[in-house]
């Protein structure tokens, strides 16, 4: 197997259990991990031993906290609140559109330093360059910070 085959899955004889092999999505740094898979479900994540950016380790984030995957909470549609103050799904289309006319009102009701950005720190640089790009471009104000803070 070569380094870093996207989504190649191989199972794990006897058991049921299939492995992945991905990218951690917790940080920019992009280690490789195995996700661990039985009947559609993830069960665990192991550092992949030959991941250029990990060598075999992994933080305690990367390897145990996935659990938000199959949460019931979890998100599974756009929502915006309409009239009656309740929240409702959406499509993506309208739920862009109503963002954008947000941020439109808070411009020009307060002015452009009336919107403040936070970039993730679980995303590439690329990701948090184009925030930043957003922010300054798009409504020429310096306010954008990250959670990369531990």
């Amino acid at each position: 197997m070569t380094t870093m085959t996207a989504l190649k899955e191989i199972p794990l004889i006897q058991s049921g259990i299939h492995k992945t092999r991905s990218v951690c999505g917790y940080c920019g740094v992009g280690c490789a991990v195995d996700i661990l898979t039985k009947d559609d479900r993830i069960v665990g994540i192991q550092p992949a031993m030959d991941g250029p950016a990990n060598e075999g380790a992994l933080c305690v984030k990367g390897q145990f906290a996935f659990d938000y995957v199959h949460h019931p909470d979890r998100l599974k549609m756009p929502l915006v609140r309409r009239g009656d103050g309740k929240l409702h799904e959406t499509t993506w289309d309208e739920a862009l559109d109503v963002a954008a006319a947000g941020f439109r009102q808070v411009v020009e009701r307060h002015g452009r330093h009336a919107v403040y950005g936070i970039a993730s720190g679980r995303t590439p640089s690329e990701a948090n360059y184009m925030m930043q790009k957003f922010m300054r471009v798009g409504f020429g104000a310096n306010y954008i910070d990250n959670c990369s803070r531990a």
